[in-house]
């Protein structure tokens, strides 16, 4: 304070220098403090920056990795699929149309399916090596533990046919319950006085949430159409790919409509109550069945504790006595 004081007193009797240094020095912080104290932020700015201009280059890196992966899959799946097709292509079609009738569209399917199957012998037979090795304590011979490898790798064989096949009823299902549902919307469409076309297309969106494969199936048919099919050959084509027997009486009845010149509405309106009393009576049918399934648990669980029950205490009497 008193410097400060001595250099006021000096200025005061005329010399600027002591002044003038003091605003150079004021000057200089005032430049040099925003580079002192900005430097962590830039180098912050500076870091963030490199990650941003680095991360393009890793994501680009991912994609090409999975390319190459789904490249080598498809690879793969192509390759097990001609070679199957050239040694039992009727086999090979049967499957195709079988996974299509599962959901599955792509045409890589049938190849993957038989990678799937050769995955399943594979691990099969080699998780029931090392479990009998692990269990076993080498102690059995090698014609159990070879034929127990073998067993195991047919099961893991086979075990994908067994899924699809249920895969395939399950889907049969859906299509089932969801065609009087179809035949519904394409009686109010056909009212409305939209076209076969139009009214497939329509009715193809609005069955989206509640049945997608029918959905699916359905803008098929309605890309089929557009790309300038008969309507009775994709009508057909779709019935065998749901393999449901009302798709190709549908086929058959927009057809006797369409030579005969009877009405579309009333004909689709007669086909949908069938349709709907078929599922009843298929509902009915499976109601009535039920006493008859249920005989067999009811004999073998609960009629030997009846009886148990019912004997027990004469045979307990009869001991006593």
């Amino acid at each position: 304070m008193d410097a400060l004081l001595s250099i006021v007193a000096t200025a005061g009797s005329g010399t600027m220098m002591p002044v003038a240094a003091i605003l150079l020095l004021a000057g200089g912080l005032a430049v040099v403090w925003p580079a002192l104290s900005g430097g962590s932020s830039r180098s912050d700015v500076k870091r963030r920056l490199k990650v941003e201009t680095a991360a393009p280059v890793q994501e680009k890196s991912e994609p090409a990795q999975k390319r190459k992966m789904n490249a080598v899959q498809e690879r793969a799946a192509r390759t097990a699929q001609e070679f199957y097709a050239k040694s039992d292509p009727e086999n090979v079609a049967r499957l195709r149309m079988k996974l299509i009738q599962a959901g599955y569209m792509d045409p890589r399917a049938v190849g993957m399916f038989f990678l799937i199957r050769f995955g399943g012998f594979v691990v099969g037979a080699l998780g029931a090596l090392i479990a009998d090795s692990w269990l076993g304590g080498g102690e059995a011979g090698a014609t159990s533990r070879w034929t127990f490898a073998i067993m195991a790798g047919a099961a893991g064989y086979f075990a994908p046919g067994l899924v699809l096949s249920r895969l395939v009823t399950s889907k049969m299902r859906e299509y089932r319950n969801g065609f009087p549902d179809f035949m519904d919307l394409m009686i109010v469409c056909s009212d409305a006085g939209m076209s076969m076309e139009a009214g497939i297309e329509r009715v193809a969106k609005e069955l989206g949430v509640s049945y997608p494969s029918l959905s699916q199936n359905l803008t098929l048919v309605s890309l089929e159409l557009r790309a300038g099919r008969n309507l009775e050959d994709a009508l057909r084509s779709l019935a065998e790919r749901l393999s449901l027997e009302e798709v190709r009486s549908f086929a058959t009845l927009l057809q006797q409509s369409k030579e005969l010149g009877t009405s579309l509405s009333g004909a689709l309106r007669v086909f949908s109550d069938e349709m709907r009393h078929k599922r009843m009576s298929l509902a009915e049918e499976k109601a009535h069945a039920l006493p008859a399934k249920m005989s067999v648990p009811v004999t073998v669980c609960i009629l030997p504790v009846v009886l148990m029950v019912a004997i027990i205490p004469v045979i307990v009497k009869m001991t006593a006595e």
